[in-house]
């Protein structure tokens, strides 16, 4: 279990961000290897799941029901990066390996989900963001 929220840092964040593996897979930098899950907004293209927390909720609260409502998955979180995003924490969220490359799930902001072990084509996100949000899960 993750310590809580707010040990490491005094403010909620504004959003949270999902960077989800499978569990048992040896955490490497995509493109060595590792995999990621993505799903594909219609407008931003493919980005990592997660969202803005409601007003009741905890930040691990939001991030796990935005991984279920954008992807259909459950994880566990293992750690955070408090630091990435100025208004937004990243958590490092494993899952059972569904053995699925890709699937459709019913919500309008998803077109697709998606496993990809290199950085997958971007729209809005940079490149560069997804290699080193790979580089800190490999560190961890």
């Amino acid at each position: 279990m993750v310590s809580s929220d707010f040990d490491n840092n005094e403010q909620k964040p504004v959003f949270v961000l999902a960077w989800v593996t499978k569990k048992g897979q040896s955490i490497t930098k995509m493109g060595d290897g590792g995999s990621v899950l993505f799903v594909q907004h219609p407008d931003r293209g493919w980005e990592i799941p997660g969202g803005h927390l409601e007003s009741d909720e905890s930040p691990e609260q939001a991030l796990l029901r935005e991984l279920e409502e954008e992807t259909g998955l459950s994880g566990q979180l293992i750690s955070w990066n408090y630091d990435y995003y100025p208004n937004g924490w990243v958590g490092h969220v494993i899952v059972e390996d569904n053995l699925q490359h890709s699937w459709s799930v019913d919500d309008k902001n998803v077109k697709q989900v998606k496993w990809w072990s290199e950085t997958p084509p971007v729209i809005q996100w940079t490149i560069q963001e997804f290699e080193e949000l790979s580089a800190w899960a490999h560190s961890l």
